[in-house]
């Protein structure tokens, strides 16, 4: 049998849960805990630190949560539950909130409600509630004086007060009213018709005051000034329920059945006036309201503006709101069925960019697609992201997010505590990374978000609901200390530390629920000053209950101490074939003597062989400084090489790269070498 040497050149393909000898060479049959980085490879996630208790964790379990950022120094997550809204800093403060509780539009839970801001207005809106046209009607009096046209109205002068109904046409349809104020005649609308929409029974606002101060309120919607209900009629969600909200061509829309309505452009912060200036003539500032044109029923459930328009979602078909001009108006506005996908109308798609991303659930998982728009009211284009994650991701993912800046979506589902990522890398049309990868947080996720290099996360522990926060950009970058995110999570500052001499005990409490399926962690933080930065120690906790981690052996209350829960990051490497281009030789007999890993940035890591019918077989991986000492120098290196050795036929093992401390791992590549043979048959 020759020898041979073969090379996986980055871990950068992802997840794929493809037969092995299908893989693409880069790809993997499982990531936990990491991260695909074209810069530094395939990495341990960051930790994320703890930031708050929000409550207990039933408290808002079925509430609907949802992020606002004012700038990249203010930020808000927030939760709608019980008839009450609240929102806390992404520093942990918990805003003040006034008008927010007790609110009738309010009730409801995670799927009830669709939430969008626009510079210091959170509008919400509740998809239960359906809305109505006010009861109180529009002042004057109308006596039935009728004129066939402006021409016939008599002096102004003479007539204050008057109301006159210019009938023009036999048509209702260009009928007016006009009032005169004793100079001339103004448009007036019809007396004694409801004067524009029940405020109630609308989406609400919260609008921040200032830093931290919120106040809940209606909206005072623009009510009708002219016209009657044939010239000015209701929009057409009236009577229905609003299931989605939108910004596009500075005017506020809403989703309502197969209808799209967009207000009149803003003027100054006003986004609510759902009524024409005029009955006489039509113009371009006034409402947009359109109907979808379909051969099956059509109920719209999101909208995603693009450049070319506004791609609008059902549950089985896609539309594009669009005009010849690029400006939305109501002459020039259209819409046009661009797709027939079937979409989750419970998962709201989400724009990464240059594609939207959407979802589709069978009975046991997840499909992803992308959608790449093209010109005005031209058929998109469409890609199977998941198409090499077939029931990778399971059908109890309710919500999806995406980051722009750093190019990846993410899917949680608030029963459990994975997240799914999808991330994609390309430099001009060529796509260097495409890669399926999960995260196991420290408890049900119940919201996540990112803001640039900001990950932001509730969790729902046994007790308590928390807010935590991590920096995608806080690596570390020396070969000597942990400075940035350490790769734990829960990272705070202990509240407290105490010394017990008699059991020779430190107590350091911390301000968050004790998690009995979490180990613990303890680290020297880097701004203690001591020559153990970033030093771990494994603590325990108490049988009898109380907030503490316990250290044994000496007194370490005078240090400067960051503590947790430890985060396990694992890498399961398919089987190994070999490979001739495209040529993929599974029937060969191949021998795997030993596996070579390329490591960037690393401290620790373990790689743990199982062959078939024997014990598992860990290999630990330090990488060492010149001098090192684990009481004066932290072990991470910027590049180096490990052997494993595994001497098993590639069919007979199992290879799994694993590291729990606190500290950055980085795969860069790989080379195998072993012995191989190719089948062949003698004739008789």
């Amino acid at each position: 049998m020759p020898n041979i040497t073969q090379q996986i050149p980055d871990f950068l393909g992802g997840v794929s849960t493809q037969p092995d000898d299908s893989k693409l060479p880069n790809q993997v049959s499982e990531i936990i805990n990491g991260y695909p980085d074209p810069t530094f490879g395939l990495i341990k996630r960051p930790g994320f630190s703890w930031k708050a208790n929000l409550g207990s964790s039933t408290t808002y379990a079925t509430g609907h949560w949802f992020y606002y950022r004012v700038s990249s120094t203010e930020a808000y997550v927030g939760v709608i539950k019980d008839q009450e809204i609240k929102l806390w800093n992404t520093d942990g403060t918990a805003a003040t909130m006034s008008g927010n509780t007790g609110q009738a539009y309010l009730d409801g839970d995670h799927n009830d409600f669709h939430v969008i801001s626009r510079e210091d207005q959170i509008i919400v809106i509740n998809k239960t509630v359906a809305t109505a046209m006010s009861s109180t009607n529009t002042t004057g009096s109308y006596s039935g004086n009728e004129v066939n046209s402006i021409a016939n109205l008599p002096a102004a002068d003479t007539s204050s007060g008057s109301i006159y109904r210019v009938i023009n046409t036999s048509a209702a349809q260009d009928d007016f009213y006009v009032q005169s104020n004793g100079s001339t005649w103004n448009e007036i609308v019809k007396p004694g018709i409801s004067q524009g929409l029940d405020f109630s029974k609308m989406p609400h606002k919260l609008v921040r005051n200032s830093e931290n101060n919120f106040t809940f309120s209606t909206i005072t919607y623009t009510n009708r000034t002219v016209g009657d209900d044939t010239t000015n009629p209701p929009p057409s969600f009236i009577s229905k329920k609003i299931t989605y909200g939108f910004f596009a061509n500075n005017r506020l829309g809403f989703l309502a059945g197969d209808a799209v309505i967009l207000g009149q452009p803003a003027k100054g912060d006003n986004f609510f006036n759902f009524f024409v200036n005029s009955a006489q003539t039509q113009t371009d500032a006034d409402p947009i309201d359109l109907q979808c044109g379909s051969l099956k029923p059509v109920t719209l459930t999101a909208a995603i503006p693009v450049s070319q328009g506004v791609v609008l979602f059902s549950q089985q078909q896609q539309f594009m709101l669009f005009s010849d001009t690029s400006i939305l108006t109501p002459t020039q506005a259209v819409i046009k069925s661009i797709a027939n996908y079937e979409v989750d109308p419970t998962v709201a798609p989400t724009e990464t960019g240059t594609n939207i991303v959407f979802i589709n659930k069978t009975t046991d998982y997840c499909r992803v697609f992308g959608m790449q728009t093209q010109g005005q009211g031209a058929s998109p284009l469409f890609v199977d992201l998941g198409k090499t994650v077939t029931q990778y991701i399971p059908q109890s993912v309710s919500a999806m997010f995406s980051d722009t800046q750093n190019s990846f979506i993410g899917l949680y589902g608030q029963s459990s505590n994975k997240v799914y990522f999808y991330r994609s890398y390309t430099e001009g049309n060529q796509n260097l990374m495409r890669a399926w990868y999960s995260w196991e947080m420290p408890g049900n996720v119940q919201f996540f978000a990112t803001d640039t290099d900001t990950m932001i996360a509730v969790v729902k522990g046994d007790q308590q609901m928390t807010l935590l926060t991590s920096k995608l950009n806080a690596l570390p970058t020396s070969t000597t200390t942990v400075s940035g995110n350490p790769s734990f999570d829960f990272m705070v500052a202990p509240t407290s530390k105490t010394y017990d001499v008699a059991t020779k005990t430190t107590k350091l409490f911390v301000p968050f629920e004790l998690l009995p399926n979490l180990t613990p962690v303890c680290v020297q933080d880097a701004t203690s000053g001591s020559t153990q930065s970033g030093l771990f120690l494994t603590p325990t906790t108490s049988s009898t209950g109380g907030n503490h981690f316990i250290l044994s052996g000496k007194d370490y209350s005078s240090l400067n101490w960051k503590v947790g829960y430890k985060l396990n990051f694992s890498v399961d490497l398919p089987r190994l074939y070999y490979r001739n281009g495209d040529f993929v030789d599974y029937t060969a007999y191949l021998t795997i003597a030993r596996m070579n890993f390329s490591v960037g940035l690393s401290g620790e890591v373990e790689f743990k062989v199982t062959a078939n019918n024997e014990p598992e077989k860990s290999t630990a991986g330090i990488i060492f400084n010149t001098g090192y000492s684990p009481l004066d120098q932290v072990p991470i290196e910027d590049r180096n090489t490990f052997t494993v050795p595994i001497n098993q036929r590639n069919i007979s093992y199992s290879l799994r790269v694993f590291s729990d401390t606190p500290y950055i791992v980085s795969l860069n590549s790989a080379m195998w070498e072993g012995n191989y043979a190719t089948k062949y048959y003698r004739r008789a």
